[in-house]
């Protein structure tokens, strides 16, 4: 897969995103790109707040007492855990790659 950008592409975009009110074809990658990261962070900050609001704990106080089960299964709990702990991971994830884009 060929992922570089051919000479012809690049001016015939560039002419359209200034059209766009952009500065070059680079801030618009880099805007277009914190967009997508922006929308992602929320999906996973939902997640995480409906998991708070039905366990009526932060993810922590959930990560100790699913750590406390020892030799107890409890299912519904343990895959809404890993599911949880995705969701908060990916959103730490995201974010410190938003900061580094925004300062790129």
């Amino acid at each position: 897969m060929d992922t570089s950008l051919d000479l012809k592409f690049a001016e015939q975009s560039e002419a359209i995103v200034i059209q766009l009110g952009f500065k070059d074809l680079k801030s618009f990658v880099k805007n277009q790109a914190l967009i997508m990261l922006m929308a992602k962070i929320e999906k996973f900050e939902m997640e995480s707040k409906l998991f708070e609001t039905k366990y009526n704990m932060p993810f922590k106080k959930f990560q100790i007492k699913i750590t406390k089960l020892q030799n107890k299964e409890v299912f519904s709990e343990e895959d809404d855990y890993l599911d949880w702990r995705f969701a908060t991971e990916s959103m730490d994830r995201l974010k410190k790659q938003k900061l580094e884009l925004e300062y790129a």
